[in-house]
């Protein structure tokens, strides 16, 4: 059942990314790059963010040997894009094909364990709550956004 409801959400978690960036991509570069102000920022850093922490999520999860960081500013918005996607995508693989089932943090004396559920989950909810400051954004430029929840998202991708 769990297995289910992860993939699930990763099927959902790529369609609302999709909606999100048939806008993104039309927008003009001054659009791309509007401050929101001090704590909304811009689209553009919103995709830098969500592409750094995704990649670096995997490789901590994974523990496989990282090349040296991208540089997520000097990518073109279809670069971060797809970059995002890629990285989703090892993740969604993970579902299934997983090594490691647990991942401990130390903190304080501590050992924090948490396991690939909580950390799919963590992944979809960080993912989730920027994509919703991307569409504020958009809907402050005045772009007709389609809801991206999770039934809209049932009912038009069932047949």
């Amino acid at each position: 059942m769990l297995m289910k409801l992860l993939k699930n959400m990763a099927t959902y978690m790529q369609w609302a990314d999709r909606e999100v960036w048939k806008l993104v991509e039309a927008l003009s570069d001054e659009e791309f790059n509007q401050s929101f102000g001090v704590h909304g920022g811009n689209i553009r850093n919103r995709y830098i963010h969500l592409a750094k922490d995704t990649w670096e999520w995997y490789h901590d999860w994974t523990r496989k040997n990282r090349d040296p960081e991208p540089d997520f500013n000097s990518m073109s918005r279809e670069e971060l894009f797809h970059f995002i996607v890629r990285y989703t995508q090892l993740w969604i693989e993970l579902i299934n094909e997983r090594k490691v089932n647990e991942y401990t943090i130390r903190k304080e004396n501590t050992d924090i364990t948490i396991e690939f559920n909580e950390i799919f989950f963590h992944i979809i909810n960080h993912i989730t709550y920027h994509r919703g400051q991307i569409v504020m954004a958009l809907r402050l430029l005045e772009k007709n956004v389609q809801m991206t929840d999770y039934v809209p998202y049932r009912i038009s991708t069932t047949k």
